[in-house]
């Protein structure tokens, strides 16, 4: 990539939506380093030498779970001095045979990149996603299930933070003090 920034969208939906196996193959070969490593919560790709075969092997594996594949990139953030970029996806990935209909999933893909000869290269992928985002592309009805459980544990920590308040472990001194004074304001 040249500009990597403005090239990304196109590369990623080469990467993981391509028509063919071909385009998808080619795809790695030019865009992807030799020795790339990958990053996801239920697989990793070690980087080393035939880490990128590997690597399109978990794509490839990607594609036949899901023979359809809608995936957008919302967001591009090219940190240039570390050569990283930083994407917002949204994705509707449907596993085959599946009854579930499939549901949006948001994740972030963080890419380091690696110049050779003033083209940028793939070197590492990471995708973080929120939990309730994983199981949408899994079992998508349990998404709310998932959000429903992330709701009460929210709950569940506030209740003990104030019991533990109550018994002296972390207790705020001068709160009345202080709750109205913003960081940034103005002290004589």
């Amino acid at each position: 990539m040249q500009s990597p920034a403005s090239e990304v969208g196109a590369v990623v939906s080469l990467l993981t939506a391509a028509a063919a196996p071909e385009i998808q193959k080619a795809a790695f070969l030019k865009y992807v380093t030799p020795d790339a490593g990958f990053r996801h919560p239920i697989c990793h790709v070690i980087p080393g030498p035939g880490s990128r075969e590997r690597l399109l092997g978990v794509y490839q594996w990607y594609r036949i779970m899901s023979p359809h594949i809608d995936i957008t990139v919302k967001s591009v953030v090219h940190d240039q001095t570390n050569n990283t970029l930083l994407l917002d996806v949204v994705q509707h990935f449907h596993i085959r045979l599946s009854p579930f209909k499939p549901a949006p999933s948001r994740l972030l893909v963080r890419l380091t990149l690696r110049e050779e000869n003033g083209l940028h290269y793939i070197a590492f992928q990471e995708d973080f996603y929120h939990p309730d985002d994983f199981m949408s592309l899994l079992v998508p009805p349990l998404a709310p299930v998932i959000r429903t459980g992330l709701s009460v544990t929210s709950i569940v920590s506030d209740i003990y933070a104030r019991i533990g308040q109550l018994l002296g472990f972390w207790t705020p001194r001068g709160a009345h003090e202080t709750h109205h004074a913003g960081l940034y304001d103005k002290t004589d």
